[in-house]
């Protein structure tokens, strides 16, 4: 193999490798649970909370970064397979490329429009920054 394709076949594969390295998950995240998590752009996090609309309480957040997307979606008990049983809510948080940190997301399980708050816990995000090995 002639040694220009040899160094566009590592390019091509550092290249595929270092894509893979993104859209880290953490399974860390335990809900309820005030946190501090070390992020970078792209870094995507994943979790899910129990949720019970019928008493009137569901999940809310507050956000104070543009550069930090977060998406609910909720689940109802039948879609679970489990009649009768609470719901839930699926939480996606995306870091935007150019994040720059400190933000705070911060998640409340009230009901709407009253002060009762059940529950409250924030995930404070700080860029990471410096090498880290790639199993870290």
């Amino acid at each position: 193999m002639p040694r220009s394709l040899q160094i566009l076949a590592v390019v091509v594969l550092s290249a595929a490798l270092a894509g893979c390295a993104s859209g880290m998950r953490f399974s860390s995240v335990r809900p309820g649970v005030n946190q501090a998590l070390r992020v970078t752009s792209g870094d995507r996090i994943f979790f899910e909370m129990k949720e019970n609309a019928s008493t009137g309480f569901r999940w809310y957040y507050t956000c104070d970064d543009p550069d930090v997307e977060v998406s609910m979606d909720r689940v109802p008990p039948e879609k679970r397979g489990v009649n009768g049983a609470s719901g839930s809510v699926r939480v996606k948080i995306h870091i935007h490329r150019g994040y720059d940190g400190p933000s705070a997301v911060t998640f409340v399980l009230k009901r709407p429009g009253s002060g009762q708050v059940a529950e409250r816990f924030t995930l404070t995000f700080f860029k990471r920054t410096g090498d880290a090995a790639f199993w870290k």
